[in-house]
């Protein structure tokens, strides 16, 4: 039997949402909240969160007061975060687009990510830059977190199908049975800088396996004064990074690096 793969750049979808809605038990953490929650305050207006997912950004935010969006290609992501706004009784605005097709009513202080890297293709990371850009006020910040894949740090091989990750299992929320997750990389290009990667998850109840579903995407990487440049290239102004959600610049340390920059004011 040919084994069906569920596409990722289609959205999170299946399996893969209901991990995204479990995990928001876990995330996002008290330093990655409070670093989002000061630049949004800071930027003021409106926030969107690009690439949402089930909202996990978004509802602890909402609970501090400010006012956030989301958008995400995922309908099963998007469900599963209706869902839970009808179950804390708010009202959260989100909007189905692709992120390179960014087409939104409306104009924002902050938009934010942690999803730019499933953008695998340069030419749509390019347009998805400029149309984020259009969619700040101007003095808006656009706010994009980065990595260095550790398959190209530590070697090709050392994630590949014969040496996998295993994730901690995790119960399905709202649902019987637990989920194993298994991840590796399936390719690594270190010319083109991207990377194939794919996960399967195992349901079990009651210790009795159910259904296995296999995901896969691509993920394209970029170093710090490539990405620079193409910030610039799509507009940008005064370009910075932020280390482990602090206000200090990132550097080689870093375990996470965010990328800051402005839409111009105007004269």
């Amino acid at each position: 039997m040919t084994e069906e793969i569920h596409d990722m750049h289609s959205g999170w979808n299946s399996l893969a949402a209901e991990m995204l809605y479990s995990s928001m038990r876990d995330r996002p953490s008290s330093e990655e909240l409070a670093f989002y929650e000061k630049r949004i305050r800071e930027n003021g207006g409106i926030a969107l969160d690009q690439a949402c997912g089930t909202g996990s950004h978004i509802f602890p935010l909402l609970a501090k007061g400010l006012e956030v969006h989301g958008a995400d290609i995922s309908d099963d992501s998007l469900n599963l975060a209706k869902k839970e706004a009808k179950k804390q009784e708010v009202n959260v605005i989100l909007f189905n687009q692709v992120m390179e097709e960014c087409d939104i009513p409306h104009r924002y202080g902050t938009i934010f990510s942690n999803s730019f890297q499933v953008i695998a293709d340069r030419e749509k990371a390019f347009t998805a830059l400029q149309r984020f850009r259009e969619h700040l006020v101007p003095g808006g910040q656009l706010l994009l977190e980065l990595f260095i894949p550790w398959q190209v740090t530590q070697g090709v091989d050392c994630n590949d199908e014969d040496h996998p990750t295993h994730w901690n299992d995790m119960p399905i929320r709202d649902g019987k049975g637990e989920v194993k997750t298994t991840l590796w990389s399936e390719s690594v290009d270190l010319f083109e800088q991207v990377l194939l990667s794919k996960r399967r998850y195992d349901v079990y109840v009651d210790g009795e396996f159910v259904r296995s579903e296999t995901h896969a995407f691509w993920l394209r990487w970029y170093f710090h004064h490539e990405f620079v440049m193409m910030l610039e290239k799509t507009g940008y102004d005064n370009i910075t990074t932020y280390g482990d959600y602090t206000d200090n610049p990132a550097d080689q340390n870093s375990k996470v690096i965010i990328y800051g920059a402005y839409n111009p004011k105007m004269l």
